[in-house]
């Protein structure tokens, strides 16, 4: 077998292996969930740099119809896989994993790879942070899924996360674009409305690249 489809099938394998054991790990529901974005997320921002751009593409179509796949067509094997980490609503829609796959797809389609790393590890790290520091630091709350803390907690790890990989571009626009990518994300994190998984790394990828 080529080489490269054999590294496809364990990136196809290693995020489905995520997805599986940190549901099963003695942790509470969101903690899981927490684990399972940051895992997930570099998981495929780390195979981007020894996979072809079209080996990522192929691979995240690949799993969005296999999340599709089993939701609908074995619905009880994929309540028994997946089961621990849905939330009550995933039961009935697709889960908040296949927004996941399908917001990356979209920042790799339309942004540089290096934005699309940076914004695929916003909705990684800066989304869970939120989540973690949100329900943690008993701050004002805008509403009963965002609060002060954790949007706090959200912009700053974006902000950490926007000067490590944004910092190919250093031009005079270089701060700025740290800033608003990491308020972007924050507003996008923050939003009662949409599903994060996809708001988050899109709006945030399409804000530092098409507002410079």
């Amino acid at each position: 077998m080529n080489a490269a489809y054999l590294q496809l099938i364990i990136l196809i394998v290693l995020i489905v292996v995520f997805q599986v054991v940190v549901g099963r790990v003695g942790l509470e529901k969101e903690a899981q969930r927490r684990w399972q974005h940051a895992l997930t997320g570099q998981a495929l921002v780390g195979c981007s740099y020894f996979l072809d751009v079209w080996m990522c593409t192929v691979g995240l179509i690949l799993g969005l119809f296999g999340i599709a796949f089993m939701k609908y067509m074995y619905p009880v094997d994929y309540l028994r896989l997946f089961g621990p980490l849905l939330r009550p609503h995933e039961r009935e829609q697709l889960p908040g994993a296949f927004y996941f796959l399908l917001g990356t797809l979209l920042v790799l389609f339309l942004v540089p790879l290096e934005t699309a790393r940076y914004a695929v590890l916003c909705l990684s790290y800066a989304d869970p942070a939120a989540a973690w520091i949100g329900r943690t630091i008993p701050l004002r709350k805008f509403h009963d899924s965002a609060s002060v803390g954790g949007c706090l907690a959200c912009f700053v790890i974006a902000c950490v996360i926007g000067a490590g990989f944004l910092s190919y571009n250093q031009d005079e626009n270089h701060v700025a674009r740290i800033l608003i990518g990491a308020l972007v994300c924050t507003i996008a994190e923050a939003l009662p409305v949409g599903n994060d998984n996809l708001m988050i790394p899109l709006l945030t990828a399409l804000s530092v690249e098409w507002l410079f």
